[in-house]
């Protein structure tokens, strides 16, 4: 359903800048079989739902294995693993982008297994998944292995180049990296950088608060302009595995609000 209205709320409470990367260390340690609880207690106890748990790399593990013998393999659902996308997204984003997307590139920022980077090859033709954990990238890697449209790089959203993608031709932005309010903003801002992109999608728009509030603050300033919301949402308030009740949409799709050019 398309947006006939829009109201902007901004919440003040901001969401910590380490627990992106805190997040990041702990996915590496569970991928790489290392003792990731004892190390959490080291850290500093995390969010729920903000690492990578036991369970979800076992049900990743389980379907490489599946897809290996030949059998059809059934995408995790953000109620069995909150770090994808729910079945309620991915049926949006076929119904939104089929037929549309056919000869574009989507830059997917944050693609943790893969599970929503194999949608997105069905869609688009070609992909561009970036993660900064390498482990996951071999993991994307390795349930996609059967695609031929994925073009897949390590790239840590705050601390790598963004320019190299902005002599690319890309039309869409998938953004499912940091959720903390400024590294959305710094996110944004880099997306705004590539002067082909006319679409972005940010995933995790209703779960989480700084998400939310730098699509709201571009949005204030006349950047983005908000054309559908997706995903889990549409009838009322859902849950999160980590058993938060979410009263907005899970996703939400924006145009990219271009400047007119300066008069000779």
């Amino acid at each position: 359903p398309h947006i006939t209205s829009y109201h902007i709320t901004m919440d003040g409470r901001r969401q910590r800048r380490g627990q992106a990367l805190e997040a990041m260390l702990l996915a590496t340690l569970l991928l790489a079989g290392l003792p990731a609880a004892a190390m959490a207690g080291e850290q500093g106890e995390l969010p729920p739902g903000s690492l990578v748990s036991p369970e979800a790399v076992q049900r990743y593990q389980s379907s490489v294995r599946a897809r290996a013998a030949g059998a059809n393999v059934a995408t995790p659902d953000k109620g069995e693993d909150q770090w994808t996308s729910s079945e309620a997204l991915r049926k949006d984003l076929r119904e939104h982008l089929a037929g549309f997307s056919d000869n574009f590139t989507v830059l997917e920022v944050g693609s943790y297994f893969g599970y929503t980077t194999r949608l997105l090859s069905e869609l688009f033709k070609r992909v561009i998944a970036l993660d900064a954990v390498p482990q996951l990238l071999q993991a994307n890697r390795e349930y996609n292995m059967d695609r031929d449209n994925i073009l897949f790089l390590r790239h840590h959203t705050l601390n790598d180049d963004w320019s190299v993608f902005a002599q690319n031709t890309i039309h869409v932005v998938f953004l499912d990296a940091s959720h903390d309010f400024e590294t959305v903003m710094y996110d944004i801002h880099n997306c705004l950088q590539m002067p082909t992109v006319s679409l972005i999608i940010f995933d995790d728009y209703g779960a989480e608060e700084g998400v939310r509030n730098a699509v709201h603050q571009m949005i204030s300033v006349g950047r983005l302009r908000p054309v559908a919301f997706l995903g889990e949402g549409a009838d009322g308030p859902w849950r999160l595995l980590d058993g938060r009740v979410i009263e907005q949409r899970e996703a939400v799709a924006c145009e990219v609000v271009r400047p007119p050019p300066s008069a000779a």
